[in-house]
């Protein structure tokens, strides 16, 4: 895999290079979003959790339902302000499309946005990378159960865990029980990485991990001087 299969704001393909690598086969994604680290190793047993309804039904697409031919007919430079479900894609296809448009289109915006067409976005190139790419991910499993349930079952796996920062955007993610996900996470068997981040505004530290510091990560870019960073955080099982 060369690149994400779609933008989601978290993703953590571009960081995934330095995170720890997996020690299993399985990979177990409880939080999955864009599952930038699963990508990064996409030929591996995974398996995804997610909550978003958006994202659920563009995983079970991209997973089992999406073509070749069906990706490289999702058109290039739709006109600004068009409503993506009124071009007759599928479910799955205008998903796609409608990710491609921002980075954290979490919500039900469905309309193409000024920078959709924009190097990056939803071009040419994408759509032949993403149309050439997607099947790696053929053999990839969906769970319907929750990220905590999931936890729950102790599987040995490399366990990345990237959930809904504590004290930064939240989305529309159902509540996250950070003590009973610390638990779960100590007392889970495999390989567990975890992912966090200082409060953007305050610079409060979670604590609910002894975490330690990973690095600095742009998160949006506006003009060179006034990028926005977010400080990121680990904890790796000994």
């Amino acid at each position: 895999m060369t690149g994400p299969l779609f933008k989601w704001f978290g993703s953590k393909w571009l960081s995934s290079k330095t995170l720890p690598k997996p020690e299993y086969e399985t990979i177990i994604e409880p939080f999955a979003g864009g599952a930038g680290y699963s990508l990064r190793y996409a030929s591996h047993k995974v398996t995804l959790c997610e909550t978003d309804p958006h994202l659920k039904v563009l995983w079970r697409w991209l997973i089992a339902g999406a073509t070749e031919d069906e990706i490289r007919q999702i058109p290039i430079n739709v006109p600004e302000g068009t409503d993506i479900r009124s071009l007759g894609l599928s479910k799955g296809a205008e998903t796609l499309l409608k990710t491609w448009q921002r980075t954290n289109n979490v919500g039900d915006c469905w309309t193409i946005s000024p920078w959709g067409n924009k190097p990056g976005q939803w071009t040419a190139n994408t759509r032949a990378r993403v149309a050439a790419e997607f099947g790696e991910v053929a053999h990839w499993c969906l769970s319907e159960s929750g990220g905590l349930d999931l936890l729950s079952s102790k599987r040995e796996a490399t366990w990345f865990i990237d959930p809904p920062y504590q004290y930064n955007y939240q989305y529309r993610s159902l509540p996250v029980d950070y003590t009973r996900l610390a638990a779960l996470v100590r007392d889970n068997a495999g390989q567990r990485v975890v992912c966090e981040a200082l409060c953007a505004k305050t610079s409060a530290r979670p604590t609910w991990l002894p975490f330690a510091d990973f690095g600095s990560r742009i998160t949006s870019r506006r003009k060179p001087e006034n990028n926005h960073h977010s400080r990121e955080l680990i904890w790796v099982s000994p």
